[in-house]
């Protein structure tokens, strides 16, 4: 709520209320990050171990190319969210605005390089399964 009054009780509750909704727009946020978190670690701790026959490069090369999509999501779904912040500086600190952009980003910049790593197997068990091997 705003308060439009001329004393300055009035005005410190103005200020008070609006700092109250930059801390609800922050938990929002830092409870979708973490959420975010927690959809992807199914995705870490899920191998294929669990459900490839040993020495099958086919379906290796397949489950490492399906990895590559869902990190490459995943690090567009924080480059985005990095964008969001600096879009909406009026919400936060500036230094809140960077630290957190900087945050997202590593983030991404981590699921890119997943990503790049799990091209690789990819590339390697496809190569395999050519062999015969």
């Amino acid at each position: 709520m705003e308060y439009f009054t001329a004393n300055k009780g009035g005005l410190y509750e103005y200020e008070r209320e609006t700092e109250r909704e930059r801390g609800k727009v922050r938990f929002l946020i830092s409870a979708i990050m973490i959420l975010g978190f927690l959809f992807a670690m199914p995705s870490f701790a899920a191998g294929p171990e669990t459900a490839v026959p040993k020495g099958d490069h086919q379906v290796l090369a397949m489950y490492y190319a399906d990895q590559v999509q869902d990190f490459k999501t995943k690090a567009r779904f924080w480059e985005n969210t990095a964008e969001s912040y600096e879009h909406h500086p009026e919400l936060y600190k500036a230094t809140d605005i960077a630290d957190e952009a900087a945050h997202c980003r590593q983030i991404a910049r981590n699921f890119r390089k997943m990503a790049d790593e799990a091209a690789a197997l990819a590339s390697e068990h496809l190569s395999l399964s050519r062999k015969g091997q």
